[in-house]
This record gives C-alpha cells, structure tokens and sequence, in this order.
C-alpha cells in the first residue's frame, strides 16, 4: 500500500481532525484499565465479539486528551476496515507506524492502539520487538478472545502484558445504559450494547442471531478449518439451551454421532471465544476434581443467546437467574465452581463464599441445606442464598446482588 492510501484510512478513524463518537462510558473498566496506562506493558482488552472492546479503547483515548495527550500522540489502526483488507500482515504495521510519523510530526511518546489485532497472523511477534527494543510506544490492543493470543505465540508475550476480559453489559451497566430497571429485559436479551440500546424486540433478536452465528462461523469454524458447521452449530445450540445444566461429553457423543474427543476439543473453542462458560466441581483434591464422574457445568456468556435458541428457557425463571448470578460473579472471580453430594447442592463458590440462587421467595428448604452440608464439610466459607425479591439474614435479593 502507497503512504497516501494508508494515511486516507487512518484519517478515517483516529482523532487528529475531528472528534470521535465514544458512547456512553464504561467507567468499571475505564477506571482499571487507564490507571495502567503509564506502565510499560501492552494492555490486552479481549472478549467475545461486540462486547464493546473497541469502544472502550475509543473512551481510553478521550482519557488520554483529558490528561492532557495532544491529539497527534494517538495512532488507533482499524485492521477491520476493508481498506486494509488485501494487506494484512506484519509489513503493514511497519507502514503504517511509518506514515503516521510522516505526517504527525510527533517526537514526543506515542499511544499506539490496534483493533482486532487478530486479522494480521504473527503480530505478537512484531509487537515484542518494539518493546524489547524499547521504543516510546504504549500498545493498547483489542480483538476476539478466540484469535487474540493464539496458543503458539502467548508466550512471546508472558511477563509483557497486562490482560483485561471485557463483558457484555452488566445488569448496573445495563440500568445506565436504558436508564431502566427492568430485569426481565435484561434477562430476556443480555447485555450486547447494540441490542441493549435498540428500541425494537424484533431487532434485537436479528442481532443476537447474526452475533451468535458470527462468533460460530469467524471465531470457530473458519479459525479451526472445521468442515461440518451444522453439526458445531447445533451443539452450541444445544450448549446454550440447556445452561446451567452438567454436561456429559459420553451422553453429547450419542446424542449427535459425534466422536468423544471431538465434541471436547469443539466444547473448549466454545469457551475460547468466549461463547461458554465452564463451571468446575468444587474440592481441595485434584483427584475428586478431575473425577470424569463430577461433570462440568455449563453457561450462556449472554443471556440473549439462551432466548433465541430456546423459547422455552425464558419461562424457566431459576435458571436465568442462576446464570444472571454467573455473569455477575465473572466480573470479580475467573475460578467459579459448584459443589454437590447426594441430594446436597450448592450452585456457585468462589474464594471463600458458597451461593445458591433461587426465584422464589418461598425458598425450598433444599437450598438452605446445601449450604449447610456443605458448610459442615469445608469450614470457613461465607453462605447465602439470592431470591426474588426477600431480604433477611442470610438472604439477598436479585436485584440488590446485581447492582452491588
């Protein structure tokens, strides 16, 4: 590509001789992510498709003009724009560093930030040369979590980065976004920021179809070189219908005449992209832990995905919120897990707490032994449970558990 082409593209996104359209502002992650922005490290935002990654570097950006970073500091390279699109490897990056300088003049420190980092294969390589090397550049970079540190190459990388998982909207992101606290619609089509900010039910439901056949066919199929895509999509169908549920790689075998090995190694390209979740059985022995018999549980990472592959599941009003509690409880903790003996059961434990979720405010005496077992077994462990709408000792209620 010719410098004029290049710098014509680059016009188009970065902030030099215009202002940028950055949305409403993700203060959680905001406030996390820019308080590192003075350390040397690359800063890694991953996720699952349109969850909001770019506009976060985007708000990242005015942060910086804010602190004071004159605008021409700031290069933001797009390597979605198709303009790019019969040039995409690691001699662009090269080009486009060169050009900018050309024409910006900056000799001060630059803000360097590459969305979807992913497109151009090898750019973990190109990247750590400019750091070993030194050079006054702060990388920013974004792209799907299924692309975006490709297990061949993450370790060029290890000790250089400072890696952030962006989600969809939280229930109180959510609640600031619509200026609404309307639960069900959360729990009826997630937390994308482009569904959640579209009047029409109709068309959320086409956007949450083309993002999850998106995520199948871009982050799976096409990266893996697999064959069948019906066959993987009516597992992740099936994955996401049945959340919350344990998941039996010996029963999804039979069930779609899918060899064993197969349906696992699919499963864990699900979690890679950030479509799944997997929760764990819970023991301090790594032997009962990796007991082929204590199955894994399963999770929907958007609520809206449940409801466009399974009309049924929105009248199952426990399990959104059981996997309403999940979400929530990722935005602290990455080790998430359940524990169950007999008839005793406990949904979620992380660090040194043990919840069970009900929607009900007449609570089974189930959940309160569970917890009991379970508190019997391994000491020191807070417990309590989340209900519709009661409130006592021991008992939270959704909403409140949401929005703390």
């Amino acid at each position: 590509m010719e410098n004029e082409e290049i710098l014509s593209i680059l016009k188009k996104w970065n902030l030099w001789e215009k202002d940028i359209e950055a949305g409403i502002k993700r203060e959680s992650y905001i406030k996390k992510i820019y308080s590192l922005m003075n350390r040397k490290e690359i800063l890694v935002l991953k996720g699952i498709r349109r969850c909001g990654k770019s506009t976060i570097a985007k708000q990242l950006m005015l942060e910086l003009l804010k602190a004071g970073v004159e605008k021409k500091q700031i290069l933001y390279l797009n390597l979605e724009d198709y303009g790019f699109a019969n040039s995409l490897d690691i001699a662009l990056f090269d080009k486009v560093l060169e050009t900018y300088k050309r024409y910006s003049k900056n000799n001060k420190n630059i803000y360097f930030f590459i969305d979807e980092a992913q497109k151009i294969e090898s750019w973990e390589k190109w990247v750590r040369t400019k750091y070993d090397l030194n050079e006054d550049i702060k990388f920013i970079v974004t792209g799907s979590s299924a692309h975006l540190l490709s297990k061949e190459l993450s370790s060029l990388l290890t000790g250089r980065n400072l890696s952030f998982t962006i989600f969809p909207l939280s229930f109180k992101e959510f609640k600031l976004f619509t200026d609404s606290q309307n639960l069900e619609k959360y729990l009826l089509y997630g937390g994308f920021p482009e569904v959640v900010l579209e009047k029409s039910e109709e068309k959320k439901k086409i956007l949450l179809q083309q993002y999850f056949e998106d995520i199948i066919h871009k982050d799976i199929i096409d990266r893996h070189d697999i064959r069948n895509s019906k066959q993987i999509l009516d597992l992740a169908r099936y994955l996401i219908s049945a959340s919350g549920s344990k998941v039996s790689i010996n029963k999804l075998s039979k069930v779609f005449g899918i060899a064993k090995d197969t349906i696992s190694l699919y499963i864990s390209y699900m979690i890679e992209a950030f479509l799944l979740f997997e929760v764990t059985y819970f023991s301090y022995s790594a032997k009962i832990r990796h007991d082929i018999s204590k199955l894994p549980k399963i999770y929907s990472l958007d609520m809206g995905f449940i409801n466009i592959v399974s009309a049924k599941y929105i009248h199952e009003k426990g399990r959104m919120f059981e996997n309403a509690v999940l979400l929530k409880l990722l935005e602290k903790y990455q080790e998430i897990s359940y524990w169950g003996e007999l008839e005793s059961e406990v949904d979620f434990i992380v660090a040194k707490t043990a919840i069970n979720v009900t929607s009900t405010d007449n609570i089974p005496d189930r959940e309160f032994k569970g917890l009991e077992d379970f508190n019997k077994k391994f000491k020191g462990f807070f417990s309590f449970i989340i209900s519709n709408s009661l409130k006592k000792l021991g008992v939270i209620p959704i909403l409140e558990f949401l929005e703390e």
